[in-house]
């Protein structure tokens, strides 16, 4: 009977969920990424959240709902938590998108690097164009209004999920996007920078 129980949870987690993190189980229940061909790299959902054409990543729409800068486990901790329920993070994250907590995630330094690419090519960086950031179809740089489907965006770090390895100081490190000279560097964890979260993609 034991195995039983075991072989239907196992197939039951196999049909509808998938792993977070360590060991944690997260329904899929979000609305999927909501590409179009009009040509542009991102496009705004509709449910506070962005879907880059290129990666099918899923952004949230606004770019500093944490409204703070917190270290990375703190960070780590927020994306964990952050889901279309009612509370704290749907209010000021404005999601209608129906997702689970475990769904959502920091962006990987790959991620990151991706998404500043054409920016810096460009030239948006802080002092000449703005934050490393385009606008919607990619031809100019983030401005805050139309043709810009994220808001919020701020001109500063923000945290990478991905640790460096081969820093000199190990795990006490992870890489963090710089959005003001359009370069991904790395930190210390315990220092603070803003978040961001995705989710879909690896």
């Amino acid at each position: 009977m034991r195995i039983l129980s075991l072989v239907i949870l196992a197939v039951l987690c196999a049909n509808s969920a998938t792993w977070a993190g360590d060991g944690v189980v997260a329904l899929q229940t979000a609305d999927p990424s909501c590409p179009n061909d009009s040509g542009n790299i991102y496009v705004d959902c509709g449910n506070g959240t962005v879907t880059d054409n290129r990666s099918g990543l899923v952004w949230l729409k606004s770019a500093n709902c944490l409204g703070t800068t917190v270290d990375w486990s703190t960070a780590m901790e927020f994306v964990a938590g952050l889901s279309d329920l009612p509370g704290l993070s749907r209010e000021d994250c404005a999601l209608s998108d129906g997702s689970s907590p475990g769904e959502w995630r920091l962006p990987s330094k790959a991620e990151w690097e991706a998404m500043i690419a054409d920016a810096v090519a460009l030239g948006c960086v802080s002092g000449f164009a703005g934050p490393s950031i385009t606008n919607d179809s990619g031809t100019g740089c983030w401005l805050e209004g139309p043709g810009s489907s994220f808001f919020g965006v701020v001109t500063s770090f923000y945290w990478s999920s991905t640790t460096c390895v081969f820093c000199l100081s190990g795990p006490l490190f992870a890489w963090d996007v710089s959005l003001i000279t359009g370069t991904v560097l790395n930190s210390d964890k315990t220092l603070t920078d803003s978040v961001w979260p995705v989710r879909g993609g690896q």
